[in-house]
């Protein structure tokens, strides 16, 4: 019974903790936000302050490390996870929070 629960909660922590890539994502006024926008085009469409900001060294094809900053937003329950590497949007993270 006690492996049935452990399997049970490592199963449920896994799907509450999964994200999806997307291209896309279309904000609250129905503004799109691509991969390739630069940060100045995200912040003026997504018009919410992130909860988060975390900025890390990416080390790149040419072996050269750039800044890489992940902006965390949580509107209309998701929560969109999107990575700005030299001023463009790299990758969009999304997670639907009520799972």
């Amino acid at each position: 019974m006690k492996k049935i629960g452990l399997i049970l909660l490592l199963a449920s922590a896994g799907f509450a903790h999964s994200a999806t890539s997307t291209n896309t994502i279309q904000t609250a006024e129905r503004q799109a936000i691509t991969i390739g926008d630069t940060v100045e085009e995200m912040q003026i469409r997504i018009k919410a302050s992130p909860i988060t900001v975390k900025s890390y060294p990416l080390v790149q094809d040419k072996g050269e490390d750039v800044l890489a900053i992940d902006y965390t937003y949580e509107i209309e329950n998701m929560r969109y996870i999107i990575t700005v590497v030299n001023q463009h949007v790299k990758n969009i993270q999304t997670e639907n929070l009520n799972k």
